[in-house]
């Protein structure tokens, strides 16, 4: 897989929010030791104001990470197709939750939204970013990975990502699994039901998926959690104290393809903490393909 030799790509556009994420990719490239890719794209037509945005971010990042081998580059053309395009070869896309743009309402800016549905490489999209734009400003090195699963194949993704994320940093792997019940809130007498059965029954099962990837990195410290309840409210809970979060996308080659909106996207929606996104292949698988008509 190409994403696990390939430079660590960000895009930046002289914004807070580019800068803070700047800061995540060079932590990230100094920890996996990889070139450090600093792209700022411009619109076709526009002047070249912005040309050496990216050479002084690549200073900054050196700065910052000292060591880190870095190269700048200015492209012409629309920012998701050229990020897109470089996650082809690159280990991990670094974007700001939002760049430059006007802010439209939306939770997310179009770039990191368009990243987070579909990308070649995992995507980091970092939430309010500015937050660690300023050079003294601290990375959340100690605190814990979280990761959401449910058994489908974008979360089998996220979880073996989030071991690798968990190893490389040193901290602890939190696996949440959120499980809805009929008697959970229900008022009156039911709501003394216990539930305590089907508790264990997920953190069991949540166990018994771990258990490959923990042997695997056995130095990766693990903690379950069975949360009964609503999965995005949980996840979103738990990014209030995660260093980071990772979810999987769900893309054509999965096995199942929900008709709603994801839970993953809801979560990149409103997690505080930086997203680490698993994505699968881009291609339907040829299995999928309807044969054509006759």
């Amino acid at each position: 897989m190409a994403y696990r030799y390939g430079p660590v790509v960000v895009g930046v556009d002289g914004s807070a929010q580019s800068m803070g994420a700047l800061r995540w990719a060079a932590d990230e490239a100094s920890r996996c030791t990889r070139m450090l890719h600093v792209v700022t794209v411009l619109p076709e037509g526009a002047s070249a104001a912005g040309a050496g945005t990216a050479a002084r971010a690549a200073v900054e990042a050196q700065r910052w990470r000292v060591g880190v081998a870095t190269v700048a580059e200015t492209r012409r053309g629309a920012p998701v197709d050229v990020l897109r395009e470089l996650a082809g070869e690159a280990r991990l896309v670094v974007v700001g939750g939002r760049g430059a743009g006007p802010d439209d309402g939306r939770p997310m800016g179009s770039v990191s939204e368009a990243l987070g549905a579909r990308a070649d490489a995992p995507v980091l999209i970092v939430h309010e970013a500015q937050r660690w734009a300023g050079p003294d400003a601290a990375l959340p090195h100690t605190a814990p990975v979280v990761t959401g699963f449910d058994d489908s194949d974008s979360a089998r993704r996220a979880l073996r990502l989030a071991f690798e994320e968990a190893a490389r940093r040193g901290v602890r792997l939190v696996i949440v699994q959120a499980w809805p019940h009929p008697d959970l809130w229900r008022p009156g007498e039911g709501r003394c039901t216990d539930l305590s059965a089907q508790e264990n029954a997920v953190h069991n099962a949540l166990c018994e998926a771990a258990q490959p990837w923990h042997k695997e990195f056995p130095l990766v410290e693990v903690e379950v959690r069975s949360e009964p309840g609503e999965a995005v409210h949980a996840l979103t809970m738990a990014s209030q104290w995660a260093g980071l979060m990772v979810i999987g996308a769900r893309c054509p080659a999965d096995r199942v393809q929900p008709g709603h909106l994801s839970v993953a996207r809801r979560v990149l929606w409103h997690a505080a903490c930086p997203v680490l996104i698993a994505h699968g292949p881009a291609r339907t698988p040829a299995w999928r393909v309807a044969p054509a008509a006759a």
